[in-house]
C-alpha cells in the first residue's frame, strides 16, 4: 500500500485509507512543505 510506504519513509499521514461514498479508495498525506496531498484510486 502506497501510504504505509509514504508513512515509513517519514511523511505525515493526514487521512487514514478508506472508501469514499463514490466507491474510490483515498488517503491523505502531507509532503515535506506541509502540503495536502491526496491519492485517489
Amino acid at each position: 500500500m502506497p501510504t504505509r510506504k509514504l508513512e515509513a519513509d517519514g511523511y505525515k499521514i493526514a487521512g487514514r485509507p478508506r472508501t469514499t461514498g463514490h466507491g474510490y479508495y483515498e488517503s491523505v498525506v502531507k509532503d515535506p512543505e506541509g502540503n495536502t496531498v491526496e491519492l485517489t484510486v
